[in-house]
């Protein structure tokens, strides 16, 4: 009985189809679509990259003292702290008389004045994008035995710094606290408590209070050695337990090449390599060339054939920005190659460029291979080949993320990969699968890969990521690496087209459209919009966001030492401001310490950041003019090259930025969707509608659609409100279906899905006048119209039951 039936049913639904349609036949069921190449170019660029955890340190000298400690605002993709507390400590605070005798000082613990200045200073570096690196001292000019009268004085400072909870609190971008404390410049020689025993013993207590599993590093191997009870001659057989203590514990080389032991920190250089280049997979090795460059010529440790071998061996991550300049007059070439990588984009550049462009990690994508096409709510697959030709892999955990951006709106899931596992001269091989939302809009979409550092938010999302080193697939809005494109295709299948999330995330969609991205750049289209003035040479835009002001002009490149100055009226309290930034690094600001104003520049584009507060007065209601942008070069006699001027007035707004764009879903009923609105309102008050009518007691961020029925059809947006006026309505989701999974089908709504339905829809589409008692079970495609296909869907439907 069950084959006429299918057969009856099958033969019906062909001519149906036929006839409603247009076509001789019911289309067949398509195969997964292939994967092909994605196009991007696998060929590796010669440029520099400012990834996050390594590279350049940007180092910043900080001299703290009792009651008197002020934050700082670095910049840098990992800024090396020098922590200087001398002025706490009586070795360093006392007097020196004319003939050189020294009169101690008085002891005193860090004060609560220290601790919030050096919190303030790290916000500030999670604010702007860096990552940061520390190394506490009581010493930065060569001063001997800077340290505290007695050796428990020192331990309480190190206690105080634990329990302030401020490591904890800004783990997810600390890369890594050097040993310090102790000796000249706290590179512990010189100092009242160097020998090999206390230093190991330091080391211990830093291992305690630096949460795990943040890498602690050692000047030199005795003191790990020491601290391990062994031998130093055993370095040659160690190797640390994977994520033990001892694999925490890394090393700072601050006589870097500068001799055949590198100025005392190595006894035999080839065991302690070897040692370093098993242990540094998990923990940092890094530091700073020898100062002495004419005692350096005098071994041949430095030159290249012996260097750069020895970098790959010990995975360099870091220099102190202070590479041998003499490397500039040697030309990389295979003759500097090491197995197992291909450097041969660097051919015929400098040494010292390449030494520079491949500290730390390096990551060139070799082959990627993407689905021509999937369908909504359908499973993804790619695949792709990673090489990493830098020294090191990545030492701290980094995020991994898939997104996927069409038209400025995106997407994002975290994808299972570890990309600390991408070592030094290795390719690797990746696969992900990750199930599509089955309401993305059918359309072209770009995929991208994301690999990032820190806990950032959805404002921060451009920031502390990973560029890889293929030409033409950085987006510097998305901090992202875009590996292709991908058509996404309507979906028939309702249990796809039911489904919300993308991957293990919940589908939220973002927006970049209307954002104003600091990094330097045209990040994305229509971020700049209208120019306030322009000049032959120039132009300049102002926009801002609830906390900011963002000043962006275009300027001439063609400066051999480029002045970056900015002057602007604050009209509201009277003042001039004007602040330049050389290339050198100096900054002049005519009202004192610009703290918290960045500039970034790349290309003919400059973006300067200025918060509301004091340092410019600024703040919503305040108006500003005459903001001038100008470029001079001091190299040719402080010639001006750019000049624009924007003089009308500019009233600052009270002003919310929503970070969210309006997704669409279908549902299944029953299930429930949760909702968040992201913005930069502070202190704001929240009320989400559903087309248009206040849904009660939806006062927060958050909003749950729960347990879903066919009323629940329709938009549901919110206004957030702040208690500065500023008020911003915006639609989150679209609930464009709900499906009734136990009837779906049962277009005559008996109860039971059978022939019967199959005849009652088709009587509905072939006279438009005949009822139908349930149109929404009826859309078994879920696409809010009924026809032909959805006909064609329940007859299938029922000849399969039957």
């Amino acid at each position: 009985m069950k084959r006429p039936i299918r057969r009856i049913l099958h033969q019906t639904a062909a001519v149906i189809c036929a006839c409603l349609l247009g076509f001789s036949a019911a289309a067949p069921i398509s195969a997964a679509e292939p994967s092909t190449d994605s196009g991007i170019s696998y060929t590796e660029s010669t440029e520099t990259l400012l990834n996050p955890g390594m590279g350049y340190t940007s180092t910043l000298w900080y001299r703290c003292a009792p009651g008197k400690t002020t934050p700082r605002s670095p910049v840098g993709s990992l800024v090396l702290m020098f922590i200087d507390i001398g002025a706490f400590s009586s070795g360093e605070n006392g007097t020196k008389n004319e003939d050189g005798t020294y009169t101690p000082g008085t002891d005193y613990p860090l004060d609560d004045v220290f601790f919030s200045a050096l919190r303030e200073t790290f916000e500030y570096c999670r604010q702007n994008g860096s990552t940061i690196a520390l190394r506490f001292r009581y010493d930065d000019d060569g001063t001997r035995d800077p340290e505290p009268a007695t050796y428990d004085m020192m331990l309480k400072h190190i206690h105080q710094i634990g329990d302030s909870g401020i490591l904890s609190d800004y783990q997810d971008i600390l890369m890594y606290v050097e040993s310090g404390f102790v000796g000249c410049y706290g590179e512990q020689w010189g100092g009242k408590y160097c020998s090999t025993a206390q230093k190991a013993e330091l080391l211990d207590l830093l291992l305690d209070i630096v949460p795990d599993p943040i890498p602690v590093t050692v000047r030199t191997p005795d003191i790990f050695a020491k601290w391990a009870g062994i031998e130093r001659k055993d370095l040659a057989s160690w190797e640390s337990e994977p994520n033990s203590r001892a694999a925490r514990v890394g090393m700072y080389d601050d006589g870097y090449m500068g001799s055949d032991i590198d100025l005392g920190t190595y006894a035999n250089r080839a065991v302690e390599t070897a040692w370093l280049g098993r242990q540094t997979t998990r923990t940092y090795f890094g530091g700073e060339f020898s100062g002495n460059l004419e005692f350096a010529m005098q071994y041949d440790t430095y030159l290249p054939q012996n260097a750069i071998p020895e970098m790959y061996l010990t995975h360099l991550s870091y220099i102190n920005s202070n590479i041998f300049g003499l490397y500039h007059d040697y030309t990389f070439g295979s003759e500097y190659d090491v197995p197992n990588v291909d450097n041969s984009a660097y051919y015929g550049q400098t040494v010292h460029k390449f030494i520079r462009d491949h500290l730390g990690y390096r990551f060139v994508l070799r082959d990627v291979n993407l689905p021509q096409k999937v369908e909504q709510g359908d499973v993804m697959q790619l695949q792709f080949d990673v090489e990493n030709t830098g020294f090191a892999n990545p030492i701290r955990e980094q995020n991994a993320e898939l997104l996927l951006e069409k038209d400025g709106c995106y997407i994002r899931t975290p994808i299972p990969l570890d990309s600390r596992n991408w070592y030094s001269c290795k390719t690797t091989a990746e696969q992900i699968s990750v199930q599509l939302p089955g309401g993305l809009t059918a359309g072209t979409w770009n995929v991208y890969l994301k690999l990032s550092v820190g806990n950032n938010t959805v404002q921060q999302t451009h920031m502390r990521s990973v560029r890889f080193a293929n030409p033409d697939i950085w987006n510097p809005a998305l901090g992202a690496n875009r590996i292709g494109s991908v058509q996404i295709t309507e979906s028939n299948d309702p249990q796809k087209r039911t489904h919300t999330g993308f991957g293990s995330a919940d589908g939220t969609m973002y927006t970049l459209n209307g954002l104003q991205i600091f990094d330097g750049a045209c990040s994305h289209s229509g971020e700049q919009g209208t120019p306030a003035a322009e000049s032959e040479n120039a132009a300049i835009w102002l926009h801002q966001d609830a906390n900011h002001l963002y000043v962006t002009a275009k300027y001439d490149t063609s400066a051999a030492a480029e002045v970056h100055n900015l002057h602007l009226k604050n009209q509201t309290n009277g003042e001039r401001y004007w602040i330049y930034f050389q290339n050198n690094g100096f900054i002049y600001f005519n009202h004192g310490e610009p703290t918290g104003i960045f500039q970034k520049h790349n290309n003919g584009i400059i973006e300067f950041q200025i918060p509301f507060g004091d340092i410019m007065g600024l703040a919503p209601g305040v108006t500003i003019s005459d903001v001038r942008y100008s470029l001079q070069d001091s190299a040719n006699e402080w010639k001006v090259l750019s000049d624009v001027t924007a003089s009308e007035p500019f009233e600052l707004a009270h002003h919310i930025t929503v970070y969210n764009a309006l997704r669409t879903v279908s549902m299944k009923q029953g299930d429930s969707l949760p909702l968040t609105v992201t913005t930069d309102a502070k202190e704001a008050s929240y009320q989400w509608y559903h087309n248009g009518t206040a849904i009660p007691d939806a006062n927060s961020a958050d909003y749950t659609i729960k347990a879903v029925e066919p009323a629940d059809v329709g938009t549901y947006s919110v206004t957030i409100r702040t208690e500065a006026g500023a008020e911003q309505s915006t639609d989150i989701c679209k609930v464009l279906q709900v499906d009734t999974d136990a009837l779906r089908g049962d277009a005559d709504g008996n109860g039971i899905v059978d022939a019967m339905d199959a005849d009652a829809l088709l009587e509905y589409l072939l006279t438009q006048s005949a009822k139908l008692a349930n149109p929404q079970a009826a859309d078994l495609n879920a696409d809010g119209i009924l026809n032909a296909a959805d006909l064609s869907m329940l007859i299938r439907f029922i000849s399969e039951s039957a």
